[in-house]
């Protein structure tokens, strides 16, 4: 009894754990803090002619939006498709929301659907903000930044908080008519609103493209009407109806192996007294698992307001899961045991806990296939009272976990369980190669920049379950097995620190533009730096002598313009602007005085210091430095 009753409270602790890392792992949305986000943000405030000395002057605040190498945003307006880039503003906490003004973009075919006409944002974009400014008031601009950051293979919505403030002189501001995006937003200003499509068919709504501006009043139909749901009745039932069918779909054949090879571990004793009682808790815990996770899920989606599925839209999400599933298929394959979900069919650990957690990791798995057949519950349930999203929810729960339940309750069904044997060692490897190809799909729906830090930190939980398992055995004394296995957990958490923590940006590198490039020199010194991601030299270098702290104390100094040549494609003129600096190889870094010598670079090839940078810098740019 006693033995039993602590079982029982470490599988009701072990449900607290999973409860409590759900709700941990369900962000609303990614920021662009975030280290993996590839995108960047800045603002710069111009006054628009000249400083009122009584009453308001209109200012325009610029949001520069600057999108990495290879990924392209939607413009607002988006096109035939795509998410348009928004901005929405307010000044302070209660302010009215404030018109931004958005550049048109590039019309091109849909990268994912070349039939389709989008309109794309490339490089660096301005956004315009129009705004009014007493003499003596401060501006205090707060909002967010939403977006679809696009690669080749997959969009993510983004979201970054973005937020201006200015307490100057109206007149210390530079004037807005003397730089080069001014006649564009000159055309954006003066463009007829009523060109816009919604405001068209629906007078009282703000222009397209405003921050604030309301949906349009549509008015739905659908192919179907009498399968709509709009009840809770019908919802209950095709829930459930939902969850059943989960159990058989071929996209989640991962997860039903995974429940296969659970139910055969109830199997492994030859007295069939004890192989129904063991097969009849195995399922009952299963079960629990499965409804655990469906109500920790019903309750993050009704509290904090998410869309299904928008908890696979942060990557963080998805590298978690990542390294679960990774984690699992290292232990099918023998290399460690885990602590609690132990899926290989002996029984080892704690059997009822391992039912748990199984059945939460093999609902966890199924979530992202569960969409096609839950469209139209949860496009009605979503919108309801909390108490009905978790009615639901549970009622998913349940259809999922009806076969189990019933074998539950009819254990006799257990002879049409194969007898154990030596395959389900093969069983085994097979479910590992499962995860495997799980994983594979779920690092090619990362964002392209965490691919390589993401195959990084699997190598380091391979690592991990190599000393888990193999530097260690019941053998050895308690202390011995806690020192190397708190060794290998941190092993992980280093990588993650290492591969993920987001970076101190005190200066930042501007892509090289030929135009740019040729209208800066001879007016402004250019530290011009040739790099590649297949070239290890040069990474080194922008983590020791060109690491963001000198950079932006040059900048500081020197005045200096700072450009990056990425030489990891072939890219037409940058080997030629290579091999013009009498260089065929890289790491390069070429010093571009100001004024009569800027055709006389000064060049540093392969490994260089800090200081002999300074050293270059100063026989360079130093007043009165000759040239050498």
């Amino acid at each position: 009894m006693t033995a039993n009753h602590s079982r029982s409270r470490r599988a009701a602790l072990a449900a607290f754990l999973v409860l409590a890392l759900l709700a941990a792992l369900a962000p609303a949305s990614v920021r662009a803090q975030d280290a993996s986000a590839p995108f960047s943000t800045k603002w710069a405030l111009f006054r628009v002619g000249e400083a009122a000395p009584s009453g308001p002057t209109p200012l325009v605040a610029v949001l520069w939006l600057t999108l990495e190498e290879d990924f392209h945003a939607y413009a607002n307006p988006a096109g035939d498709t795509g998410m348009p880039t928004s901005l929405r503003l307010r000044e302070g906490e209660a302010g009215p929301p404030l018109p931004v003004l958005y550049p048109p973009g590039t019309s091109e075919s849909d990268i994912f659907d070349p039939k389709l006409t989008v309109n794309t944002y490339h490089g660096t974009v301005p956004l315009f903000v129009q705004l009014d400014l007493e003499p003596g008031e401060r501006l205090d601009l707060r909002g967010t930044l939403a977006l679809a950051a696009c690669s080749d293979k997959n969009c993510w919505p983004l979201r970054a908080e973005v937020a201006l403030t200015y307490d100057g002189a109206v007149a210390e501001l530079p004037d807005a008519q003397f730089t080069f995006w001014f006649p564009l937003y000159s055309s954006l200003t003066a463009a007829d609103p009523s060109r816009d499509p919604l405001a068209a068919a629906a007078p009282g709504l703000a222009p397209q493209g405003q921050a604030g501006a309301a949906p349009a009043p549509f008015e739905p139909r659908y192919l179907a009407p009498g399968l709509e749901v709009s009840g809770l009745g019908l919802a209950l039932a095709l829930a459930f109806l939902a969850g059943l069918v989960l159990n058989f779909m071929p996209c989640v054949l991962p997860v039903v192996s995974l429940k296969l090879s659970g139910l055969l571990a109830g199997g492994g004793t030859a007295d069939p007294a004890a192989r129904t009682r063991a097969l009849r808790e195995h399922n009952l815990y299963f079960s629990a698992g499965v409804l655990l996770y469906f109500l920790a899920l019903g309750t993050a989606l009704a509290a904090l307001g998410l869309a299904w599925g928008q908890l696979f839209q942060s990557p963080a999400v998805v590298l978690g899961l990542t390294v679960v599933v990774f984690a699992l298929a290292l232990s099918l394959f023998g290399l460690y045991s885990l602590p609690v979900v132990d899926l290989k069919a002996g029984r080892s650990g704690s059997p009822r806990a391992q039912a748990l957690f199984t059945g939460v990791l093999a609902t966890l798995l199924a979530t992202p296939c569960s969409g096609p057949f839950l469209g139209g519950v949860l496009g009605w349930v979503l919108l309801q009272r909390p108490e009905v999203i978790l009615a639901v929810f549970l009622s998913i729960g349940l259809g999922m976990a009806s076969p189990f339940l019933l074998m539950a309750a009819r254990p006799g069904l257990a002879r049409l369980l194969p007898r154990p044997g030596a395959w389900m060692r093969h069983l085994e490897r097979a479910v590992g190669f499962f995860l495997l190809g799980t994983c594979v799909y779920l690092l090619s729906i990362l964002p392209g920049g965490m691919l390589v830090p993401a195959l990084a930190l699997l190598w380091a939980v391979g690592l991990a379950a190599w000393m888990w398992g193999g530097w260690t055995d019941l053998s050895d004394s308690r202390l011995r097995r806690v020192l190397v296995r708190a060794g290998a957990l941190a092993v992980v958490l280093a990588a993650v620190f290492l591969l993920f923590s987001p970076a101190r940006r005190t200066a930042a590198w501007e892509p090289y533009d030929e135009a740019a490039f040729r209208a800066a020199l001879g007016s402004q010194p250019v530290l011009l730096d040739f790099t590649a991601d297949w070239c290890p030299n040069c990474k080194l270098l922008e983590h020791t002598a060109l690491a963001p702290d000198n950079l932006a104390r040059w900048q500081r100094r020197w005045g200096l313009r700072l450009m990056q040549v990425d030489m990891t494609r072939e890219t037409p003129g940058h080997l030629e602007l290579l091999r013009a600096l009498g260089s065929q190889s890289i790491p390069v870094v070429a010093v571009f005085p100001a004024g009569a010598d800027s055709l006389r670079p000064l060049v540093l090839r392969d490994l260089f210091t800090s200081g002999q940078m300074d050293d270059a810098l100063a026989r360079v740019l130093a007043p009165g430095a000759a040239a050498q």
